[in-house]
């Protein structure tokens, strides 16, 4: 009898404690990336970030890692938005048909420090908001303003417009660059650019400098502009459910660890792209040069070039990305004038 009655209270009592329990569930997260592994945003960025998560909770919290072969990359932010995917990596460019305010941190400095301080990344944040996301981290993808670059079949010709007559692939990040210089634009996935440069579909490919090694772009394009050029940031969100049903100490460890990878990953990046750099010279890809001239007329038309875009190519978010501008502006941070 004894121990029946003994049996029957420890489990009564764990009905009535089953804290201890519930604070060791296991909890999988479905992260989505715009790109596989050959993009380096997926494995700097997703990939380390899942080790860290990790093992921060002794296994407890792990990812599921999809990419584009699951969802497009340019349609992930509805899946993640309604909770198909917990999280998701991508950049502004792939989403600004939904809302152009975070493509306007293409036009900011590469210092996500000072987007906390100056309320940047919380007008990044309460955006991510009326889609029911939750911004997690705003990595940049550079130390500096020289984050992406522009892969050649031929050199760059004489003149004002060393691109005239070429097709790039680019999207409408890369307009202020490819069009005063004459060229235009195809936009392609990256993994429809090889082909695209073998089949003489495009003349070349602008893109983050990391990039043609992977994707052997090298074997097709064999030069590459300079200067270098752009900030690069990616942005990790959460689906807003998602995330509430996370623990108040989850809460707090996710953002952590979000704000610690923006302050590792910068570095890490920079020592890839040079690393990428040296590897495409090696495979015989050579550099070729805009003119001073040229090279300033357009790096000066690329910020406003980019805020224009972020302002003018979706009419939903238009006045808030003014709004986001005249804040950038008031810091010294923004041109004075975008004509």
């Amino acid at each position: 009898m004894k121990l029946r009655n003994a049996a029957i209270a420890a489990a009564a009592l764990a009905i009535v404690l089953p804290s201890a329990a519930v604070a060791a569930d296991k909890i999988t997260l479905k992260y989505l990336t715009a790109w596989d592994n050959r993009v380096q945003g997926t494995p700097k960025i997703a990939y380390k970030f899942g080790d860290m998560v990790k093992a921060a909770t002794n296994g407890r919290i792990t990812m599921k890692f999809s990419g584009p072969e699951v969802i497009k990359s340019r349609q992930q932010f509805q899946p993640t938005s309604r909770g198909v995917f917990d999280m998701n990596l991508s950049v502004a460019p792939y989403y600004v048909g939904t809302t152009g305010v975070h493509m306007a941190a293409f036009a900011l400095h590469a210092d996500t420090e000072d987007w906390r301080k100056k309320g940047y990344w919380d007008y990044f944040d309460k955006e991510m908001n009326r889609f029911n996301m939750k911004m997690i981290s705003h990595v940049m993808g550079a130390t500096g303003p020289d984050a992406f670059h522009v892969l050649l079949k031929r050199p760059l010709d004489k003149g004002p417009q060393p691109l005239k007559g070429r097709k790039i692939r680019a999207n409408g990040f890369y307009k202020p660059v490819i069009v005063p210089l004459g060229g235009s634009m195809v936009n392609l996935n990256g993994g429809e650019i090889y082909s695209a440069l073998q089949k003489g579909v495009v003349e070349g490919a602008a893109w983050p400098v990391q990039g043609a090694i992977d994707f052997k772009w090298y074997e097709q394009a064999k030069y590459m502009m300079r200067p270098r050029f752009g900030v690069s940031p990616y942005t990790v969100t959460m689906n807003m459910d998602r995330f509430k049903k996370l623990s108040k100490a989850d809460q707090t460890l996710i953002l952590k660890l979000g704000h610690d990878i923006e302050k590792s990953a910068p570095e890490s990046f920079n020592a890839a792209t040079l690393k990428e750099i040296e590897l495409l010279k090696a495979k015989g890809v050579k550099e070729t040069h805009l003119s001073p001239e040229v090279y300033k007329k357009m790096n000066d038309g690329f910020v406003k070039g980019v805020w224009n875009f972020a302002i003018n190519f979706n009419k939903k978010s238009k006045p808030r990305v003014e709004k986001l501008y005249e804040m950038a502006k008031g810091n010294g941070d923004a041109p004075a004038s975008l004509k």
